[in-house]
């Protein structure tokens, strides 16, 4: 599993290239964790993950995802996922995981939606 992440305005956008498994979800884990604490001044209002090349997702990354979306509604901020893999979509549909996290088809589309001020931003890296 790769994990990248960069801050566009007021969102930080996490690119993740490969498998959330059994043997990856805790490195997951920890390139996450430092996004989601409260105390971190370098935290943005939103947090979109980019599955744009993840290869496949099991229980053990949902369960991750779901850990991230509660931590962010505490905090009052935004977490959502995008352009994801059809087989990653099918995961996210039969486990309806799409009710507890917004989907998006693209990170362009999710930036619009979320934040133009971070569009812009994006638009212009």
């Amino acid at each position: 599993m790769e994990f990248s992440a960069k801050q566009f305005d007021d969102v930080t956008l996490i690119h993740i290239a490969g498998r959330i498994d059994h043997k990856t979800v805790k490195d997951f884990e920890t390139a996450l964790m430092p996004f989601l604490e409260a105390d971190n001044p370098a935290i943005t209002k939103k947090i979109i993950i980019n599955f744009e090349k993840l290869d496949f997702l099991t229980s053990a990354g949902l369960r991750m995802l779901m850990i991230a979306a509660k931590t962010c509604g505490r905090q009052g901020r935004g977490i959502a996922v995008a352009s994801l893999q059809p087989i990653v979509e099918e995961i996210f549909t039969i486990s309806r995981f799409d009710l507890v996290i917004n989907v998006f088809p693209s990170v362009r589309e999710a930036l619009q939606k979320l934040s133009p001020a971070a569009l812009a931003d994006y638009e212009g890296a």
